[in-house]
């Protein structure tokens, strides 16, 4: 797969789906505009394998079913004529999502409780372990015909796949715990399988952690081991991303926007008037965020690079164009991901290849994610805010 430069936008969720996962027009239009607006290549939203593995953020797209291949093809049509290559994220939230989402319980690796969404999942037997392996494979093929130029299979950020991998949420005994191999096991299986379906000239890659940001997970030296394997397992590119969604916010940095989730989350709103009195008080105290700062994920895709032949992926808070430009001229990393400063200005890109040296205009206030979970992707910052109906 050949990009025109090296400006990506990274996997961000849109909400922009219908009830049954099928991305709507104004996924047309958000597509058209990343893609005019000078990005090399967009990767789409996560796009969940079976209707178990749905998040419970407003309109996710799907890939499920085979009825979604002729839409998705239109939708990679359009982005093409655009002018960009498009790839498509494809996930399972594992326990990260909640019963009123799915319609049962979630499950995981293990039965961790999960903090900000206060979800218990169950323990997944082998059986569902193998269903879910083979939901990935399905969801690949799907990805192939429907014209899709990759796929990237997302295990960071504290899903199905990350689950696995990390020994917080990973407690098993068996052959899918325990050791770094075994952890390993699930992702090495579903890469082999989706290779195996897909054949050797489609691009596969893969999101990581380069750590989770919490005192019993994911560390660098064990993700760079780990990164080194799937270079080595056969994938094509790897991204370098942080965090999990209980660790408080460490994955977007900036501001924690507590009126926003309070107003806007279920299992927020469905709380007593005193833990929305602490949380309007003290919640930037509790959840305790690491500080923004430019890149902050750029010791980890260091060192990662470091470890692996294949090309590295960095994304996280990066929206200075000087920056980006000693990122690849020191080596330490291959692409530039980006996520907020598209949603801020989808033109971005074009702006940076006709010699702007302006940096972005997102200022990081995060509401865009906070607004997610009941309305659509945009920036809303300064932006008046009807109240919910919800």
């Amino acid at each position: 797969m050949e990009l025109k430069n090296r400006l990506v936008r990274s996997a961000t969720y849109e909400g922009m789906a219908d009830r049954n996962g099928f991305p709507t027009q104004d996924l047309f239009r958000l597509y058209e505009r990343l893609a005019k607006g000078g990005v090399g290549l967009i990767i789409t939203g996560f796009a969940f394998v079976t209707p178990d593995g749905k998040s419970p953020f407003l309109g996710m797209q799907g890939i499920h079913t085979d009825d979604h291949i002729s839409r998705y093809r239109e939708l990679v049509r359009s982005v093409h004529e655009s002018g960009a290559r498009i790839a498509m994220q494809i996930a399972h939230c594992g326990r990260q999502t909640t019963h009123e989402a799915i319609g049962t319980k979630p499950m995981g690796p293990s039965a961790v409780f999960e903090k900000s969404l206060f979800v218990k999942p169950r323990e997944m037997t082998e059986e569902d372990i193998e269903r879910i392996i083979e939901a990935f494979v399905q969801a690949a093929r799907r990805v192939k015909e429907a014209g899709f130029d990759a796929m990237q299979i997302h295990a960071a950020h504290g899903y199905l796949i990350n689950q696995f991998l990390c020994p917080h949420t990973n407690i098993r005994r068996d052959r899918w715990g325990g050791s770094l191999e075994n952890r390993m096991r699930f992702v090495r299986e579903i890469y082999k399988r989706c290779r195996k379906q897909v054949g050797d000239d489609f691009p596969i890659l893969i999101k990581i952690n380069g750590t989770d940001n919490m005192k019993d997970a994911l560390k660098i030296q064990e993700s760079a081991v780990m990164a080194q394997m799937m270079g080595e397992m056969g994938f094509d590119g790897i991204e370098v991303s942080c965090g999990i969604m209980e660790d408080g916010f460490s994955m977007l940095r900036g501001n924690v926007p507590i009126e926003a989730l309070l107003s806007e989350w279920p299992m927020y709103r469905s709380k007593g008037l005193l833990f929305r009195f602490i949380m309007k008080c003290f919640g930037r105290k509790i959840i305790k965020p690491p500080p923004m700062i430019q890149s902050y994920n750029r010791e980890s895709a260091q060192i990662i690079k470091n470890r692996v032949k294949v090309p590295v992926f960095l994304v996280g808070g990066i929206t200075d164009t000087a920056s980006m430009e000693e990122i690849i001229e020191k080596g330490d990393a291959d692409y530039i991901s980006l996520c907020r400063a598209l949603i801020a200005d989808p033109a971005f890109s074009e702006k940076i290849r006709s010699g702007s040296r302006e940096p972005s205009r997102c200022i990081h206030c995060n509401l865009c994610g906070a607004y997610l979970i009941s309305r659509p992707l945009k920036c809303y910052y300064g932006k008046k805010i009807e109240a919910n109906p919800s």
